[in-house]
């Protein structure tokens, strides 16, 4: 894009209509739990001890003297087994992380438990675990291990449950490759990889609430590029926003390609002219894990024989 078109895209950004913002959502956050990891342990204790006593005594009278004597020898032991259960929470830090993603999105208030007129929110995390896959050929060697783990969760009043749902996040912490002569490893802690997946998590969770009181929408126009009312940390670059465009040019795949506080610029793939598109129009944000992230990009073409 040259200088021009790039300085019109400014302008036409900075033009475009204000849209009104709703009102931010009041959540209190209620039992989230995570899962656990539980060794069960057989803890043997007890004592052992030998006493021996050994007794005499001697007399004596007009014949002579008298002696007597006496020993004890006993052996006392007591032992007993008992169960101990420990337990490791895999995200001890949870809570504050979906505090954090939910006060990052600007559309949810925090609040106390117990606030008059809140919603709750209630959640758990489970099915922690680890995937390998692998790829091996002539001179190709490549494998990568995955941990993931779903969280469910729901938003409820006074009246019952209004809102809830469901996300499975995946974070590779391993990979190893091996082609032509030349080597790579990565690899991280456990500690990192539960903190990797406790922040995606927690904005999973936050964009789902968030998208649902206030949805994903278009806010300007500048041709080959729209600008949406949600930036970082929520949309991150290179993430999927699908835009409906209306009867005539459909559903629209496009990428986040700059986010700031509030706001985020998204493009086409294929370079799609998006200048009929009207702000105010509506768009939904595809996880990593979601298959839309992964389905076909650009648009069918018929090509000239």
């Amino acid at each position: 894009m040259t200088p021009a078109r790039l300085a019109a895209a400014g302008l036409a950004l900075a033009a475009a209509p204000a849209i009104a913002e709703d009102a931010p959502v009041r959540v209190a956050i209620g039992d989230f739990t995570s899962q656990q990891s539980c060794t069960l342990y057989a803890v043997t204790s007890g004592s052992e001890a030998l006493v021996y006593d050994r007794r005499g005594a001697v007399a004596a009278d007009a014949y002579g003297y008298a002696a007597a004597s006496r020993a004890t020898l006993a052996w006392a032991r007591q032992w007993r087994t008992e169960l101990v259960r420990d337990c490791v929470s895999h995200f001890p830090a949870l809570r504050n992380s979906i505090v954090a993603a939910l006060a990052a999105s600007g559309r949810v208030t925090v609040v106390p438990p117990g606030t008059r007129g809140a919603l709750v929110l209630n959640g758990r995390v489970s099915d922690v675990g680890v995937t390998s896959n692998s790829v091996s050929a002539a001179s190709f060697d490549r494998a990568a291990d995955t941990a993931t783990l779903t969280v469910e969760f729901s938003l409820a009043g006074r009246g019952g449950t209004s809102f809830g749902g469901s996300a499975i996040k995946n974070v590779t912490f391993g990979e190893r490759l091996d082609a032509g002569g030349v080597s790579y490893r990565q690899g991280q802690s456990d500690g990192a990889t539960y903190a990797r997946l406790q922040r995606e998590l927690s904005l999973a969770v936050s964009r789902a609430i968030a998208f649902h009181f206030s949805p994903l929408r278009v806010v300007a126009n500048a041709g080959q590029r729209l600008r949406v009312n949600y930036g970082a940390p929520l949309l991150p670059l290179g993430a999927a926003v699908t835009v409906d465009a209306g009867p005539a040019m459909g559903m629209i795949r496009t990428n986040v390609v700059a986010a700031g506080a509030g706001f985020a610029d998204v493009e086409s793939e294929g370079g799609i002219d998006l200048s009929a598109v009207p702000p105010g129009s509506l768009a939904t944000f595809a996880e990593p894990e979601d298959p839309a992230a992964n389905a076909r990009r650009l648009p069918r073409t018929e090509l000239p024989f």
